[in-house]
């Protein structure tokens, strides 16, 4: 009798037991990439592993000490019979996004490069002066 009612664990397996492992990519938690940031005194270097990506999938943006790194990649897979009738069409969207908090840069030095799947954008320092720190004293 109790197997009549789902539980929270056929729900949690949701996709895997209504689609089966044919369709585990797309369930995948593929909406984050690695990335690893470097520091220097000079600059920050940012490398993000985006593979199956061309650079047109990817957009950047530097706006108020915050870079941005979005894709959006879209695929699809149509298969037909020999009158052209379709027998299965897949489609799938996935977008990524990451937000990286990186103060004291020089947007206009901002480079970068896509290349075998590996963003690289080198974002060079300002010249910080200690006269922009405020004192405060204390009464």
């Amino acid at each position: 009798m109790n197997s009549l009612f789902p539980t929270r664990r056929d729900f949690m397996n949701f996709d895997r037991n209504f689609f089966g492992d044919s369709f585990d990519h797309l369930f995948s938690s593929a909406t984050n990439f690695d990335v690893d940031i470097k520091e220097s005194d000079k600059e920050y270097t940012l490398e993000a592993d985006l593979p199956g990506l061309t650079k047109e999938d990817i957009q950047l943006d530097y706006h108020n000490n915050v870079l941005s790194i979005g894709a959006k990649q879209e695929e699809g897979k149509d298969e037909t019979d020999e009158k052209g009738n379709y027998i299965r069409r897949e489609r799938s969207v996935r977008s990524y996004s990451r937000q990286f908090i990186l103060k004291d840069v020089d947007e206009e030095g901002i480079t970068a490069k896509f290349d075998n799947g590996v963003l690289t954008i080198q974002l060079p320092k300002k010249e910080v002066s200690d006269s922009t720190k405020n004192k405060i004293e204390i009464q």
